[in-house]
């Protein structure tokens, strides 16, 4: 209990954004990644490695 509330104390502040960004234009408020966005990412990398193991895969039996 002690370790999570010091945890919280060592936290430093999310610095807030400013009204107005470059141009007058609303700033993008920088948000926090949840999990599913990294598993979307690994499912999305995953995916293209096997693409293209499957692609060098093909073109090296057409070489034959």
């Amino acid at each position: 209990m002690a370790k999570a509330a010091a945890k919280e104390e060592a936290k430093p502040a999310a610095p807030e954004a400013p009204a107005k960004g470059k141009g007058g234009k609303a700033a993008k408020v920088v948000r926090q990644r949840s999990e599913i966005d990294d598993i979307i990412t690994l499912v999305v990398c995953v995916a293209c490695a096997i693409w293209a193991f499957k692609i060098i895969v093909d073109l090296s039996a057409l070489s034959f």
